[in-house]
């Protein structure tokens, strides 16, 4: 009862708030520069991916969303979920209400992923509108063909699962330190890394860039289970390590 508590009042304190709206929008910024790059490489679709048109454009929709976005994304939804009680000065509130502490961390959590899930269904979303409108723009580029849903739906879902690390991670890292500068340097300089780290052997096993290269690796046909395992569990074993770490101390 406490854990439901505590996210009915996290759903109230997201109401009309920008962590909740750039859910939706965010996806949009990733799909207009893929649906610009189709649209300027007109010609190399018509001669090389009519084929599988629609599995090329979702496909590497959803890796650039995973390689840029989600990263920066994530960051930002977990430091302004952090900082509707730093800013406010509402731990020692919280603290002193009859409501387990670990319940105000697992609301923060649950939020964080749910907010990033709902990013993840708008992409979903997105692709396949997007797609749609290149199908009546633009005839014969192979958008005539049956939309994939289920392979799409792979794409999305499972690079979601190998992003809970990261989740937790910046989550943890809002929570812990009250700058809201500090959870955004961390992020920012994670994504930084996580480019140089991309085709190196490294890759697989950074959290950061794990989600992308599960999506990659789906397209190639690879086996992605040790990432999605590590990714999924990892967070969510993480995301206990971290309710403890955060909920032993007297004020945050």
């Amino acid at each position: 009862m406490d854990i439901v508590r505590a996210l009915h009042a996290e759903r109230l304190k997201l109401r009309r708030t920008l962590a909740l709206w750039l859910a939706p929008l965010a996806p949009l910024v990733i799909v207009a520069l893929q649906l610009a790059i189709v649209l300027e490489r007109e010609g190399y679709y018509r001669q090389h991916r009519v084929a599988d048109a629609w599995l090329e454009y979702g496909g590497q929709t959803v890796f650039l969303w995973a390689v840029f976005m989600l990263p920066l994304f994530v960051t930002l939804e977990t430091a302004l979920l952090a900082n509707l009680e730093h800013g406010n000065g509402q731990w020692k509130h919280l603290y002193a209400l009859p409501i387990r502490r670990g319940a105000i961390y697992a609301a923060k959590q649950v939020s964080g992923m749910a907010i990033i899930g709902l990013s993840m269904v708008a992409l979903y979303a997105y692709i396949v509108l997007s797609g749609l409108v290149l199908r009546a723009l633009t005839p014969g580029l192979g958008f005539e063909a049956p939309v994939p849903w289920l392979p799409f739906l792979r794409y999305v879902a499972l690079g979601y699962l190998a992003s809970w690390l990261v989740i937790s991670i910046q989550n943890w890292v809002g929570l812990r330190w009250q700058s809201f500068v500090v959870a955004s340097a961390v992020g920012i300089a994670a994504v930084v890394v996580a480019v140089v780290l991309l085709q190196s052997d490294w890759g697989p096993w950074y959290p950061w860039t794990m989600p992308a290269l599960v999506v990659n690796g789906l397209e190639e046909g690879q086996d992605v289970g040790a990432q999605l395992l590590l990714g999924s569990l990892g967070g969510l074993l993480l995301a206990l390590l971290g309710g403890w770490e955060v909920t032993r101390r007297d004020v945050l």
